[in-house]
């Protein structure tokens, strides 16, 4: 069982007025991808951080990030500041500060909101509309691989892959999808979240040489109560190209459970470098 929580242990933690809160996370090493940490690190320890500024039981619904610049191994300052606080709704923004270069590495809004009106759930989802699971195979019927330097990034190691298709510098015109896991994890809010950057960018796999890119802005709502997500079971991931100008490409991602619910929605812009 992966230990996410020995990952990402804030110290200390100072309550510098009800409204913010400043924390050390040192970032740990073997997580890396490229020059920084991890995207989907990074994005676990923000929503940690801001669920633990809430203190509340309030469930975390959306998450917006920006990644300004890469979030190197040591310590960073951890900054939680809380934006408004409504009757259902709270929203915290978490700057990332690196100690090494002063500056803000990473932007981050964290929306969390009580549940809302009783049965709307089964009167929304009639509409035929609603995004539906691909037809795959059975992840048990999928072959895993490792993936590990020089194949993939470092923090690729740490995971589980059993991919489908949408293979890096194939040329390929495919969508990427994945089943994928930690092993055996304790889901939270923030682990699934931070789960649905660790596939390779659709950018890779229309190209066939290797060219360095990095994600630029990464919003995902959660869609699912994650004590109901099974520890045991990878979970599906599949993108989709949405576009590309200048040499940003937006790509559309999702995780499904293996009895197909939709967990997150996660739309990237990911820059290919040169």
């Amino acid at each position: 069982m992966l230990a996410l929580e020995s990952l990402i242990q804030f110290r200390p933690v100072h309550r510098d007025s009800p409204e913010q809160m400043t924390m050390v996370w040192e970032v740990p090493p073997g997580w890396r991808q490229g020059r920084g940490a991890w995207g989907g690190l990074v994005a676990t320890a923000v929503v940690r951080a801001a669920v633990a500024a809430e203190g509340t039981s309030r469930p975390v619904r959306a998450v917006n990030l920006a990644f300004l610049a890469p979030v190197l191994s040591g310590d960073v300052i951890v900054t939680v500041t809380e934006l408004r606080r409504g009757s259902a709704t709270s929203t915290w923004r978490v700057e990332v500060t690196d100690v090494q270069s002063p500056g803000i590495v990473v932007h981050g809004l964290v929306i969390l909101g009580d549940a809302r009106t009783t049965g709307i759930d089964e009167i929304l989802r009639r509409d035929e509309s609603d995004a539906q699971m691909p037809s795959v195979a059975p992840w048990r019927d999928q072959a895993s691989i490792d993936i590990a330097p020089p194949l993939g990034p470092e923090f690729s190691s740490q995971l589980i892959y059993r991919p489908i298709q949408g293979f890096p510098y194939s040329g390929s015109t495919d969508d990427v999808s994945c089943w994928i896991s930690y092993g055996d994890v304790e889901w939270d809010a923030a682990a699934l979240i931070g789960l649905v950057d660790a596939m390779w960018p659709i950018a890779i796999v229309r190209i066939t040489e290797p060219r360095p890119v990095a994600t630029i802005n990464f919003t995902a709502s959660l869609l699912v109560d994650p004590a109901t997500v099974a520890a045991d079971e990878p979970l599906l991931h599949v993108s989709k190209s949405i576009g590309v100008y200048d040499g940003y490409s937006t790509e559309h991602r999702q995780l499904w459970t293996a009895d197909g619910r939709l967990v997150v929605d996660n739309p990237q812009v990911i820059a290919v470098i040169r």
